[in-house]
């Protein structure tokens, strides 16, 4: 068997289980959703039609409402205050920088009581 052979077989045979799994995916739905009531009952028989009612008489014509009233003026509304300047937001979190970083950034390598090294600018 060649090489060609082989690939055109399993190509085959991947396309007949595509084409299983379209079929599948296409008709379990419309079974899953059939109950035993569906199942087991044949077609019903049609309806006789009903007859037409009557038309009805039309209503009489409503009286036209009064005017309504104006309103009063508003008043005139006092001037709003000023809102106070928003903080800029900070980093997220510490930032893990060398100390030649802090250094040439303008800051100093401080340690902490705890022995922890911190840059402060």
């Amino acid at each position: 068997m060649t090489t060609e052979n082989a690939n055109s077989v399993s190509r085959r045979r991947a396309m007949a289980r595509i084409g299983g799994l379209a079929v599948t995916c296409y008709t379990v739905p419309s079974v899953m959703t059939l109950s035993a009531a569906h199942a087991a009952s044949g077609a019903s028989a049609a309806s006789a039609a009903s007859a037409a009612s009557a038309a009805s008489a039309a209503s009489a014509a409503s009286a036209a409402s009064a005017a309504s009233a104006a309103s009063a003026a508003s008043g005139v509304s006092a001037a709003s205050m000023a809102s106070a300047a928003s903080l800029a937001s900070g980093a997220s979190g510490p930032t893990v920088i060398t100390a030649d970083e802090c250094v040439s950034g303008g800051g100093q390598v401080v340690t902490r009581a705890d022995g922890v090294s911190v840059c402060q600018s």
